[in-house]
């Protein structure tokens, strides 16, 4: 059996893994946030040639490249809208209107095509009855390969844009934009990009095969793997607790454990708090219960002041500062 788990991590070992860290999207994540729309207001931004990301006509430019348009267009006459209402108050996510052509953009995350489409092009079509060239997109994440909704699409006069394409243009036209960008923004404009990457588009399909193929040793070895930190965590909060008899007999004051695996004892309560926590860790096959670590500390970091000059004093670069606590 060792010698198929042996051969299961080697063959993981090679396998492409995915960036599992949250975007900052992924953060910012609000509970009944509608990501569709904050996706149509990501991409406002960007296709406004004039706004603070300096990147000038960059995602409009990809567009227009991607539905092969070759219309010219002033930047200063670009205006970019979202959530434009009909008169059945039907919304249209995206609005892109320009010198002398005007392209309404159906923004479609994982949803059907189930939109009004004939409102939203009888809607153009009059309110921007000008407009020489007037172009219809769905732009979607999700491949549509349904028939019925590729149909509803054509007979619409829609043109259909997948997210993927869209971001490979984006990414080929970048070195032609970037020179003056507002750096942050691009910033920002990436980790746009792979949220949807992330979310949809890489779908890590041999990360996932190798999961279904091998997934009863897998549990398997996820188990016994378990088994044996929590073999070693008994044994860390055993020694634990026997130390604490040990040392409250010995220094007449009573220690506490928190969780079972940190000893520790307070003084000065009531106004700068500071004290010892000790716990094992770094365990190895030679030392499997680990390294014991003794701190002393203090839980506030405000509470730090009175103790820092003669701690530092003797520690030295040896103290640790973290975000409300220093070690």
């Amino acid at each position: 059996m060792i010698k198929e788990y042996q051969k299961l991590l080697k063959n993981f070992a090679y396998l492409p893994k995915p960036n599992t860290h949250p975007t900052f999207m992924d953060i910012c994540h609000m509970g009944g946030d509608r990501f569709e729309e904050r996706c149509s207001k990501v991409l406002q931004f960007y296709f406004s040639p004039l706004a603070p990301h300096k990147l000038r006509g960059l995602f409009l430019d990809s567009l227009l490249e991607l539905l092969a348009i070759n219309n010219n267009y002033t930047i200063q006459n670009v205006r970019v809208t979202t959530e434009e209402t009909t008169e059945e108050r039907k919304r249209i996510d995206i609005t892109i209107v320009a010198d002398d052509f005007v392209i309404a953009i159906e923004n479609k995350i994982m949803a059907d095509v189930y939109n009004p489409l004939e409102l939203y092009r009888s809607h153009i079509e009059k309110v921007y009855n000008s407009k020489q060239y007037k172009y219809f997109v769905v732009l979607s994440v999700k491949k549509i390969i349904n028939p019925e909704e590729l149909q509803k699409i054509e007979e619409n006069g829609f043109l259909y844009v997948n997210y993927d394409d869209l971001f490979r243009v984006v990414k080929g036209n970048l070195g032609n934009y970037m020179m003056e960008c507002d750096q942050s923004y691009l910033t920002f404009m990436f980790d746009f990009i792979r949220t949807i990457e992330k979310k949809y588009i890489n779908n890590n399909m041999e990360l996932k095969d190798f999961f279904f193929h091998n997934r009863n040793t897998i549990d398997e070895l996820v188990t016994q793997y378990n088994a044996f930190k929590e073999e070693i965590f008994s044994n860390q909060c055993e020694t634990i607790s026997q130390m604490k008899r040990l040392i409250t007999a010995k220094t007449n004051v009573d220690w506490w454990i928190w969780q079972g695996w940190d000893l520790g004892i307070s003084f000065n309560n009531q106004t700068n708090r500071i004290g010892i926590e000790c716990w094992f860790e770094d365990e190895t096959k030679e030392n499997p219960i680990g390294d014991f670590h003794i701190n002393i500390t203090v839980w506030k970091r405000e509470h730090f002041k009175p103790y820092q000059k003669e701690l530092v004093n003797i520690f030295g670069d040896h103290i640790i500062y973290e975000q409300n606590r220093v070690y």
